[in-house]
């Protein structure tokens, strides 16, 4: 019945301990939870284990990570049969923070699913949680929004909101504070006693933060939430605002922006800034169709690990490529390439491959391949490769 629609929007939350999947097809409005099975969804369960050694493998950078994560995202793919073919989604894959290594293994593991590298798309957490905020009513943004994340005895505060005044408007988010509840800060407490400080701490800190910016709304994120040791930060909470309690708020608003790359919704008038984000347009001047012309690259605008460029071309009498790179606001820098040891070969018979990607939002690492020019001019081999400071 999904496949009918066209293509599919998939959003996947990838934990250190539980995954979470959500899809959504052209024709529906708002994004579905996959569940493994008719009991769980009795349970309201919508968590999935994550294999226990795929992290360690990942970040261990051990070649076998990459195989884990595939047969778990075949395994994950497979509660989406009737989604139709995975060469026909289009899917955002968020993490608590997305690094380099998992970007890499991530495209990696999805190639082998047969899912395409240009449907492939990636995000930390604070961008799908923008995601999911843009698809809400507008009432809740109307002054900040609050989000309270409490993950593996810590609790984390973020709070978002609009700067309306420019064009495209801006989305920022700004870490209000970490509060560490551990076994060190209980102290061998009881349960009662220990649910009392807590409690108590984080209406500290609550009142901190709140006490001279206005909240429209406050989504609080972990099931250390649940229950009724957090009364008093709770009742501060609801004082003239809303608050939401969900488990699955990332994994929707990965879907959303799935959707977003699939043209099924937009924010197209608002802009977020990531930390992540690529402050600077890189390209070149090169001769196109018979006249000198700049070439774009990467555009600014969009996250380090999802800035990846290919093209070839033919070099003329140069010995170099030179890429410039131009900030958001206007400062302008030249970075050059030496092809050493190039072959002696006349005008306009190399062919070169050059590859952009980045390791950071301000360093870019460019790849240029001899590739010749066919059986009179064969390739080298030869392959140059530097890492460009863009700061």
């Amino acid at each position: 019945m999904l496949a009918e629609h066209g293509n599919i929007s998939v959003g996947i939350d990838l934990g250190r301990d539980y995954s979470q999947i959500a899809f959504c097809s052209k024709s529906d409005r708002a994004p579905l939870m996959v569940m493994q099975s008719e009991e769980e969804k009795e349970e309201n369960d919508y968590l999935i284990r994550t294999p226990v050694d795929l992290f360690s493998l990942v970040e261990r950078k051990d070649a076998r990570g990459v195989e884990v994560l595939y047969q778990f995202l075949k395994e994950c793919f497979a509660l989406l049969k009737g989604a139709g073919s995975v060469e026909h989604m289009t899917v955002m894959v968020t993490m608590h923070e997305m690094k380099g290594i998992w970007a890499d293994v991530i495209r990696t593991a999805f190639l082998k699913l047969g899912i395409p590298s240009s449907a492939i798309f990636l995000q930390g957490h604070l961008e799908s949680f923008y995601a999911y905020l843009m698809n809400q009513k507008k009432e809740l943004l109307t002054y900040h929004v609050a989000l309270l994340e409490y993950e593996r005895d810590c609790i984390t505060a973020w709070h978002f909101w609009l700067e309306r005044k420019t064009k495209p408007v801006l989305a920022k988010t700004e870490k209000c504070f970490r509060l560490y509840l551990d076994n060190k800060a209980r102290k061998g407490r009881g349960d009662e006693e220990w649910g009392i400080l807590r409690d108590s701490l984080l209406h500290k800190n609550l009142e901190k933060m709140f006490e001279n910016t206005p909240f429209s709304a406050v989504y609080l994120v972990g099931r250390e939430f649940e229950g009724e040791w957090m009364d008093k930060s709770f009742r501060f909470l609801c004082r003239k605002r809303r608050s939401f309690r969900g488990d699955n708020l990332y994994t929707m608003g990965a879907c959303y922006a799935a959707m977003e790359e699939n043209g099924a919704t937009a924010c197209k008038d608002t802009l977020y800034l990531s930390d992540d984000m690529i402050q600077h347009n890189l390209g070149m001047w090169m001769e196109i169709r018979g006249q000198e012309g700049y070439y774009p690259l990467v555009n600014a605008g969009i996250n380090w690990y999802m800035a990846r460029h290919t093209c070839e071309f033919l070099l003329g009498d140069e010995k170099e490529v030179v890429i410039y790179s131009r900030t958001v606001r206007g400062e302008e820098m030249e970075h050059t390439l030496a092809l050493s040891q190039l072959p002696d070969r006349p005008r306009r018979a190399t062919r070169l491959r050059l590859d952009i990607s980045f390791t950071a939002p301000d360093r870019c690492r460019v790849r240029a391949e001899d590739l010749g020019l066919g059986e009179l001019y064969p390739s080298s081999g030869k392959i140059w490769e530097a890492n460009i400071s863009l700061s």
